[in-house]
């Protein structure tokens, strides 16, 4: 009899040791988790201020030392600035498919054997084609930003030069692991430049 007890008190002995080994390890994959996935949301965080921060310093020098904005588009997505001669075009490109990012892009269009006038309404136009463009945007589906809005306003101001703001609102990749993304809320950036 006495070894059937003891037989009896080892298997429950045993059942209690991996119910705690499995409440253990429940924990630990929880704790584990959660880490990964804070840190996964600082991470996009981080890359969004980043993305947003360096376009709208790279537009400002560029708008604010222009000698003239030749011209916002229409649908307010495209901006063209003069310097010495030389255009420089911002665009913000939407991705209403939602298989890629919205991006930031800019390029210098030049007036190449193409006449003077077509060259002019073009190049404001948001339909014409970028070229050689420079994403300033991080497209990376999973680690980089979606551009989901953009806009430059032009305000004309008696006796001073025109104000032009530009505001945009990114979000992370489309491809963001979606219980991170999901907590993420969209980040809109805006600044007003007054050219010299």
């Amino acid at each position: 009899m006495k070894k059937l007890s003891n037989a009896g008190s080892t298997l429950v002995e045993m059942l209690v040791v991996i119910v705690v080994l499995a409440i253990l390890g429940v924990l630990v994959v929880t704790i584990f988790t959660r880490t990964l996935r804070g840190t996964n949301k600082t991470q996009i965080i981080s890359s969004i201020k980043q993305n947003g921060q360096s376009i709208l310093e790279t537009m400002n020098n560029s708008i604010r030392n222009a000698d003239n904005i030749f011209c916002i588009s229409q649908d307010h997505h495209t901006i063209v600035v003069v310097k010495n001669g030389l255009y420089t075009r911002y665009r913000f490109v939407i991705d209403s498919s939602g298989l890629s990012n919205g991006k930031v892009s800019s390029d210098n269009p030049q007036q190449l054997g193409v006449e003077s006038s077509i060259f002019m309404s073009n190049i404001c136009n948001s339909a014409d084609l970028l070229v050689a463009p420079q994403t300033l945007s991080d497209t990376n589906t999973q680690t980089g930003v979606n551009l989901i809005s953009g806009s430059f306003t032009k305000t004309a101001q008696a006796g001073f030069k025109d104000i032009i703001t530009i505001e945009f609102v990114l979000r992370s990749g489309v491809q963001a692991p979606a219980a991170v993304a999901g907590q993420i809320e969209p980040v809109t950036f805006k600044t007003t430049i007054e050219p010299r």
